[in-house]
């Protein structure tokens, strides 16, 4: 019996949790660890148990995260477990995850969250809430986890089918598993910009991952041409950004309305080919330098992380007035007017306080 613990990291948190996790495991079953950017979804299907971590992005995993679970073969009988990194309200990633995994044939037999520092996220005042985590017990316990699974794999395996808990669903289940309670207020990101599909780039009915991602139904490719229901779409942006041939259009006048930064490289600061940490860690492989200017592709997540790492300051935002900063201004001024714990944000983490389930390291 072999595991592997699989995870994306943009900022470190949650590669920080996958390691300790896997030397946990190691004290149990023998195991392996990989980032899912160097590792393909038939390579994972060699593995008995298969721990799957990810950030929260915008109330879900990532899309890159997404669509290599998408990706996975069938793996039928086969054991998994769920982690994740976050800020302060982590709704719906575990759900989110589960269902594709269920998907595939996998069995779920457990789940956890730890908090996290926000680095890359440019809309946040700083410090953030929850800097300073990962800490030594946040690692203690991932740790604890890991050995804890793998653990409970054995005895699975060996009979003791009454380990493997069940799912929560409904609005008692934990809060990884319930959705975002209530619309957010512009500008984040409450706009909802019509979906149009490309007739010659589509590909259903061979193609069905906007369809299967969709965490609420909201494509309805029975009707000509297929409809996208505007009043039920979270506008978690999944369906655009894992199309594989960029089949999804979005109205381009309702488009500034996205809290996602557009983006340009300054060639004269850009070292490219010389360096590439920007293609090596964009999660999306979004960044195309194979066009004059180098790019940016439909697929790309928003994250920033590029702008983030470039070390000669290259990529640039050409919108950030329009998104975050409005964004930012909104917050400190909620800040200034004592609005701040109104939101459901600071609420939730509040509550989570009150259980004793979040440490304050700032």
């Amino acid at each position: 019996m072999k595991g592997i613990v699989i995870y994306y990291s943009a900022s470190g948190n949650t590669m920080k949790i996958a390691k300790a996790i896997h030397k946990g495991m190691r004290k149990v079953i023998e195991a392996d660890i990989a980032s899912i950017k160097r590792i393909t979804p038939e390579e994972v299907a060699k593995y008995d148990l298969i721990g799957v971590g990810s950030p929260v992005w915008f109330f879900r995993e990532p899309a890159n995260v997404k669509f290599f679970l998408y990706r996975l073969p069938k793996m039928e009988g086969k054991h998994c477990f769920l982690f994740c990194t976050h800020g302060t309200a982590p709704y719906w990633i575990f759900a989110s995850m589960a269902s594709t995994l269920q998907r595939k044939g996998l069995k779920i037999i457990g789940w956890a969250d730890w908090y996290g520092a926000v680095e890359i996220n440019l809309h946040m005042p700083k410090p953030y809430f929850t800097d300073g985590h990962p800490d030594e017990v946040d690692l203690k316990e991932a740790e604890e986890f890991g050995r804890r699974m793998a653990e409970r794999f054995l005895n699975i395996i060996s009979g003791r089918m009454d380990l493997i808990p069940e799912v929560p669903r409904g609005k008692d289940a934990p809060i990884t598993f319930r959705p975002f309670p209530e619309t957010p207020r512009e500008p984040f990101p409450g706009a909802r910009p019509t979906r149009i599909i490309d007739r010659e780039k589509c590909r259903y009915p061979k193609c069905r991952v906007c369809i299967e991602v969709c965490p609420v139904g909201a494509w309805d490719f029975t009707k000509d041409p297929p409809l996208w229901r505007k009043e039920v779409c979270w506008n978690c942006l999944l369906c655009e950004r894992v199309c594989p041939t960029g089949a999804i259009k979005l109205e381009p006048k309702e488009v500034e309305a996205i809290m996602r930064t557009q983006k340009k490289i300054n060639l004269d600061k850009c070292t490219f080919p010389e360096c590439m940490l920007c293609v090596e860690n964009c999660p999306m492989n979004a960044i195309d330098f194979t066009t004059a200017p180098p790019s940016f592709k439909y697929n790309c997540e928003g994250c920033d992380l590029c702008w983030c790492i470039c070390p000669k300051g290259a990529i640039e935002l050409v919108n950030v007035e329009k998104t975050h900063a409005k964004l930012y201004e909104r917050l400190l001024k909620d800040k200034m007017e004592g609005k701040l714990t109104e939101s459901i944000v600071f609420r939730t983490l509040q509550e989570t306080m009150a259980k004793g389930l979040f440490r304050p390291l700032v």
